[in-house]
């Protein structure tokens, strides 16, 4: 395959990458900025200290959010030190007031502003058929629809089957348009999963001693596939809401997995594993994206298990058996681990599962956000202790735990391509650097192809400014997949930066950096994946173009950048 990769703008601005949920703006005033929910145009310039962003939720002791705190009322401690809190916002689940302009023929972007009623503050309903008995999601299903039924917010619905994300519903706060699309997808069995229970004793104890060990090998496979999956899929997720404006609500409908393996009543098996660095690794990615995990446990009540809801008392009703009690207290683990470390809420041994979701939904109906700019100067990859606290009595304040303080750091080519091939491979477009793709017919080498524009956000760009130049870079993959979601060809290219103060300073009034690619189009690709990575700050945005709804000789070029 040919392929030409062209700069139209050699202009990138300096925005190191900030170690935070999500990625800020310089200090504004943010409280005026939030009451009038206006979306400002953001500047391109943006400061080059690192700004850590903690989402809270306050409470009273009925549970009822505390909706009149200003930033005198917060107290910020980072490793027990308190730290001057700089920026301060108050969000809540009111959509944005603008309607998106529509964009150009042939014209594809994965930036929120080109989508219209965006709530400043979402959730989404995840249903984890991956992790869940068929049995398990039939009960909570119901109860999703029970939910809906009572319905006035937006929210969306994507659902887990074995390893791919379905989008069931995008937002909308459409009742019938909701329910009519839960009830088409009616959830899938997950041989995962079946195949880790262990077998039915045959009487003879040779023939169990034997069939035991193979079912546990067996399970620790399937189970360690099963956690690979899921932390997988939260990670795509957290990195298709990381560019939503504030907070995140990620409702996990799921039975869970467990933390570790083979590990119960200290006994270590032979086939032990524990799966407390996924599990980290998934909450670092959504904690990093301002995305608060509120686990449901879909078990509903659960026979044998001593403790009550962690939000209140159980139900009668319905009850799950399960096999071992050891498993259900890992999969809890789980579920608090995720919690606790993004500013979520964990909902399991109740029956009410409806009044679960509609608990987790209220729990973040009003948020502070405060920033603050860390003065350890030790970004070295270690976990970094936050607590937030408030001055007046009686209220309780729930936030994420702390952040990982990494460094900007340029990855080898083997690394790289395999984290672009992740982000195409990934069933929903990532969207930490915005772009805007546009593509027209064009002929390579007498062959059909496609002109690809794509154009970068300069703020979603990260560069150092070493000996005199800004120095950075972005990695691109064009991929060409098939209609099964296989990749067809894949085409990767860098571009390193190495700019003049002059140069930087003559463009910095722009807000895109366009590049252009001439690719050779294989036999029937389905879909086009453009997927740009910032190589300093490791934040990957990608588009999904269908190729079968492309206009023919539709004029793409007629607009310089997109509509804002």
């Amino acid at each position: 395959m040919r392929s030409t990769l062209s700069i139209k703008a050699a202009v990138f601005l300096c925005v190191l990458a900030l170690a935070m949920p999500a990625f800020a703006q310089a200090p504004a005033s943010a409280p005026a900025q939030a009451a009038s929910q206006k979306k400002e145009e953001l500047p391109v310039v943006r400061v080059t200290t690192r700004l850590v962003l903690v989402s809270a939720i306050v409470q009273d002791k009925n549970g009822n959010p505390a909706t009149d705190l200003t930033k005198n009322d917060f107290v910020l401690l980072e490793h027990g030190k308190e730290q001057q809190v700089s920026t301060f916002a108050v969000e809540s689940l009111r959509a944005l007031p603008r309607d998106a302009e529509p964009l150009p023929p042939n014209t594809f972007s994965n930036r929120i502003e080109n989508r219209s009623g965006v709530p400043t503050s979402i959730t989404v309903i995840f249903l984890d058929g991956l992790n869940t008995t068929i049995q398990d999601q039939s009960y909570a299903r119901q109860q999703i629809v029970k939910f809906l039924q009572q319905l006035q917010d937006r929210v969306a619905i994507y659902a887990l089957g074995r390893g791919e994300i379905r989008i069931v519903h995008d937002f909308t706060s459409d009742v019938s348009s909701l329910l009519a699309m839960l009830k088409r997808d009616r959830g899938r069995g997950s041989p995962e999963l079946d195949a880790a229970n262990p077998p039915e004793p045959t009487g003879f104890d040779m023939l169990d001693a034997f069939l035991a060990e193979a079912s546990q090998q067996a399970s620790a496979f399937f189970i360690a596939d099963r956690v690979l999956r899921t932390t997988a899929a939260l990670e795509a997720l957290a990195n298709h809401l990381a560019r939503f404006p504030g907070r995140k609500n990620l409702i996990w409908v799921s039975a869970s997995f467990p933390i570790s393996f083979g590990m119960d009543a200290g006994i270590l098996s032979p086939n032990r594993r524990s799966f407390y660095s996924e599990t980290e690794r998934a909450a670092h990615a959504l904690s990093n994206a301002n995305v608060a995990i509120y686990p449901v446990d879909a078990r509903g009540l659960i026979a044998g298990f001593p403790g009550p809801s962690i939000s209140g008392p159980a139900t009668r009703g319905r009850m799950s058996t399960m096999p071992s009690l050891g498993d259900v207290y890992s999969g809890i683990d789980t579920m608090q681990i995720l919690a606790e470390k993004t500013g979520g809420k964990a909902f399991y041994n109740r029956n009410d599962l409806d009044g679960a979701v509609r608990n987790a939904m209220d729990d973040a109906r009003v948020s502070y956000v405060l920033g603050y700019y860390p003065a350890h100067g030790k970004w070295d990859g270690r976990f970094v202790d936050l607590k937030v606290k408030v001055n007046r009595p009686g209220l309780r304040v729930r936030a994420r735990t702390g952040y990982y303080a990494e460094a900007e750091a340029r990855l080898d080519e083997k690394r790289v391509s395999s984290l672009l091939k992740e982000a195409a491979a990934s069933p929903l477009d990532a969207t930490s650097v915005g772009i805007t793709v546009r593509v027209e017919p064009a002929e390579v080498a007498g062959k059909k192809g496609l002109k690809v524009s794509v154009e970068v956000e300069t703020r979603d760009i990260t560069l150092h400014h070493e000996n005199g130049r800004w120095v950075g870079g972005l990695d691109f993959l064009f991929g060409q997949r098939s209609a099964e979601g296989q990749t067809i060809t894949g085409i990767s290219q860098t571009v390193d930066m190495h700019l003049k103060d002059e140069t930087y300073q003559q463009l910095v009034s722009k807000k895109t950096v366009s590049l252009s690619h001439l690719m050779e189009l294989d036999a029937q690709p389905f879909q086009l994946r453009v997927v740009v990575r910032d190589a300093l700050s490791g934040a990957v945005g990608s588009v999904t173009i269908p190729l079968s709804k492309l206009q023919p000789g539709a004029n793409v070029s007629r607009r310089s950048s997109p509509p804002r």
